[in-house]
């Protein structure tokens, strides 16, 4: 278990993980079962910076500051996959397009646009939180994101032909991974919001659903950037389901 979790924390983040981590496919795949603690790991991160902030700055700084964090922790993995997928959905026309530019480094404007708005969301999201359930909320949403992730990756096919880090994961990443850490988000979120967390778990679960359904459809299956975007996509909506029930 460790070893799986010291595998996804080294991928997810810039946390330095001692040794050399075997990253190979089937590593890949059986660590995605774990990926829901990292998130955890990160979300205790964010907390501890934001009661640190809360010392020094109003609120609203502290908030913003923390979501800046979560950059930096991450290495904006995820809002990279984001703004490829955002990028494919603009500017494609077909499948082999949608692919082709998602595939390509450079990001345009659609996807520039799309990264301040995620990234505001979350931070104006965050801010309007109550701070009787904002502590909650910081260990919450980057376990939800990361499960969304794992659901794309157990459950869909993968769009490209070729080879990429995300055919590992979805070669590699089967039901066994999908069930772990559908248990060991629901436990997390259940110790956190009580039923509260149940809810917002089937919230993400249907987002999930419809989001692979779409890609499905519209390219045959998923890909790396599109399980980032779904982690990206999934916090904010998260932030928002707390704003929603506890406002």
């Amino acid at each position: 278990m460790m070893k799986g979790f010291l595998t996804a924390l080294q991928f997810l983040t810039i946390i330095p993980v001692p040794g050399n981590r075997d990253t190979d496919d089937e590593a890949l795949g059986a660590s995605m079962s774990l990926f829901p603690l990292v998130g955890l790991l990160i979300g205790l991160i964010l907390l501890g910076v934001r009661s640190l902030l809360a010392l020094l700055l109003p609120p609203l700084l502290a908030d913003i500051l923390v979501i800046a964090t979560l950059v930096v922790v991450t290495g904006a993995l995820h809002l990279d996959g984001f703004a490829d997928t955002i990028d494919g959905l603009a500017g494609g026309k077909d499948r082999e397009r949608t692919l082709a530019i998602m595939k390509d480094s450079r990001i345009g404007s659609f996807a520039v646009v799309a990264l301040v708005l995620i990234v505001g969301l979350k931070a104006a999201a965050l801010a309007e939180i109550p701070e009787a359930v904002k502590s909650q909320a910081l260990m919450a949403f980057p376990v939800l994101g990361r499960w969304s992730a794992v659901q794309l990756a157990a459950w869909f096919d993968y769009a490209r032909s070729g080879y990429g880090t995300g055919q590992a994961f979805v070669r590699c990443t089967g039901r066994r991974e999908s069930a772990i850490s559908t248990l060991i988000t629901a436990v997390i979120m259940v110790l956190i919001f009580g039923m509260a967390g149940l809810t917002t778990l089937l919230v993400i679960a249907v987002f999930t659903a419809l989001f692979g359904l779409f890609f499905r459809t519209r390219l045959g299956g998923v890909t790396g950037d599109i399980m980032g975007a779904a982690c990206e996509i999934s916090e904010a909506v998260v932030l928002l389901v707390v704003c929603g029930l506890f406002v």
